[in-house]
């Protein structure tokens, strides 16, 4: 009798019973692609990570909309207040929405920020929510939102 139920879930539900479940570890892996083009200081490399029409929104509360005005925001800034910084992310956690949308919280810390007179800053502790979108096998950043919670 079990045998005619699970055959009868096959014939009738093929895309539930044999669908794959998404892995958590190719997120993980696009936010270590993250990590490592920004600590090379990667602008391109970064902003390609990034879907076309992808934004992020960094802690300071700058908006760069598109890959490439990620790409140049962020040439900007490694030329200037974030030269040499160098950044560690950790998700906290993944959930799947749907087969090809996710959505990642994930805390960061940044460090080597130097004051205009060459004191370094402390490190910055902050938290970012992300949307990831998988377009054609790959998972792409479409929203990142970032903030640094202030110190009570």
């Amino acid at each position: 009798m079990a045998g005619i139920v699970f055959f009868g879930l096959i014939v009738c539900f093929p895309d539930y019973c044999f669908s794959q479940q998404p892995d958590k570890s190719e997120i993980i892996e696009r936010v270590r692609q993250l990590e490592n083009a920004y600590n090379a200081q990667d602008a391109q490399a970064y902003a390609a990570i990034y879907a076309l029409n992808g934004s992020h929104t960094y802690a300071n509360g700058i908006t760069h909309r598109g890959r490439k005005e990620i790409e140049e925001g962020l040439i900007e800034a490694f030329a200037g207040p974030m030269k040499g910084t160098q950044m560690k992310i950790t998700p906290q956690v993944i959930q799947f929405v749907t087969d090809n949308l996710a959505v990642e919280e994930a805390s960061f810390v940044l460090s080597g920020l130097m004051m205009p007179d060459g004191t370094e800053v402390p490190a910055i502790n902050g938290v970012c929510l992300a949307v990831y979108q998988k377009q054609e096998k790959e998972w792409y950043a479409f929203a990142v939102q970032c903030m640094a919670p202030l110190s009570p």
